[in-house]
């Protein structure tokens, strides 16, 4: 009798699995960064497409995973945003008495391969355009 093989997992599957076990691990928001009360962080895609994907907020508060990569919005991609070093920037700084928060934004570009292009390993190109607000406690 033939036993069944498992095939091997897609890179978008393998992406996937990585960044589930990467969030369960990342300690809290409150732990990583005890000053802050919320985290916002707004993602705008820019495509050459006729319908970009849609954009997306997200709120982190305190009891919140510190994880800050972004999947890239394309199914087929293999490729995600990393915002860890924007937040970590913006949540540690020293907070002053006349500033309850801070923001920061900024544009990024998907590098992962879209799993049709394979065969080319051309980068998917979809464009980030972020904006990350950080509010401290009182």
């Amino acid at each position: 009798m033939k036993m069944p093989t498992r095939k091997p997992a897609n890179p978008v599957e393998q992406r996937r699995y990585e960044m589930q076990t990467c969030r369960v691990r990342a300690s809290s928001v409150r732990d990583a960064f005890p000053q802050v009360a919320v985290i916002r962080i707004d993602l705008d895609f820019v495509s050459g497409f006729s319908r970009p994907p849609s954009p997306q907020t997200f709120f982190l508060y305190p009891a919140a995973h510190a994880f800050f990569r972004f999947a890239c919005p394309c199914a087929d991609c293999d490729g995600d945003f990393n915002l860890t070093m924007d937040v970590t920037e913006l949540a540690t700084v020293r907070k002053s008495s006349s500033t309850p928060g801070r923001s920061l934004a900024g544009q990024n570009s998907c590098q992962g391969v879209r799993r049709r292009d394979t065969d080319h390993s051309q980068p998917c190109g979809i464009e980030l355009n972020f904006r990350i607000a950080v509010e401290l406690t009182s």
